[in-house]
């Protein structure tokens, strides 16, 4: 057994909205360790963290309810090979595309392990240039581009200097626990430039964090945000701001193609404050 945490943390920690997992609770798939008798609020244990991720991958690939009753059921090697390899070679019937997952779904049997490094930092106000937006969490990657690109373009071209600053995002976690919310890309404001058109000028306020790197593109950085999760709940407090992201490696002339991305989990602070 790990931590229990609140449906809102193991929303994030998953990528499952809170609707989501109600429904999966409701057909028997992804029962909630504890429901309190008073509030009615679910609560998961962060060991559940492999089963939704297995619950969201394979139902994003068109598998049915019953055979995933059925792999999370058995503790029989063979009958979990059998039911995953039967679905795969149905899914290479369909599309040939889909062979790229198969080495996402291999991934799915290892349990999720503890990050090998995260740090604790303490982020102070920063004086920042954002656009944002309130999107859907399907319109995500085609907002993040687009808006990527306009906003390193709109700070190169009002410092007049190349652009190098490391880009960030900070999403609600409505966005991850009812798949609509505010996304926010922000870069640290330049001096003595003016601002752009389209652009906002605000401070992001001070913040304690856990922070783990993800290496290579977002292919995979659910696995990331359930060790992180995991990490913050079951060693930390976990507290309810935002997420932040900060894009790593991505060079001036297209700023998009980053190589690893810095996520940072919101706690409470462990350091007294100062006298």
């Amino acid at each position: 057994m790990g931590a229990q945490v609140s449906i809102g943390d193991f929303s994030i920690m998953t990528s499952l909205s809170r609707k989501a997992l109600r429904h999966y609770h409701d057909i028997g798939i992804l029962e909630p360790a504890h429901i309190d008798s008073h509030t009615g609020y679910r609560f998961y244990d962060t060991s559940q963290v492999d089963h939704a991720h297995i619950i969201r991958r394979f139902r994003s690939l068109g598998m049915s309810i019953p055979d995933i009753k059925a792999l999370l059921s058995t503790e029989d090697a063979a009958s979990r090979t059998e039911i995953i390899t039967t679905h795969l070679e149905q899914m290479e019937a369909q599309l040939q595309q889909t062979r790229d997952t198969v080495g996402a779904l291999r991934e799915l049997l290892a349990p999720v392990r503890a990050p090998a490094h995260v740090e604790l930092r303490h982020e102070p106000p920063l004086a920042v240039w954002s656009i944002g937006a309130t999107i859907e969490i399907a319109e995500i990657d085609s907002w993040f581009e687009a808006t990527m690109r306009t906003l390193s373009d709109a700070v190169e071209t009002a410092a007049d200097v190349g652009f190098s600053a490391v880009l960030g995002g900070v999403y609600d976690r409505a966005l991850f626990t009812e798949s609509l919310g505010t996304a926010t890309l922000f870069v640290p404001a330049p001096q003595f430039a003016a601002i752009p058109e389209g652009v906002r000028a605000e401070v992001l306020p001070q913040a304690d964090f856990a922070v783990l790197t993800h290496i290579g593109t977002h292919e995979g950085i659910d696995r990331s945000y359930g060790a992180l999760g995991t990490y913050a709940n079951e060693h930390l407090i976990s507290a309810q701001g935002p997420i932040r992201e900060h894009y790593i490696g991505g060079p001036p002339s297209d700023p998009t193609k980053f190589t690893a991305t810095e996520i940072c989990w919101p706690i409470f602070s462990t350091t007294p404050p100062p006298e």
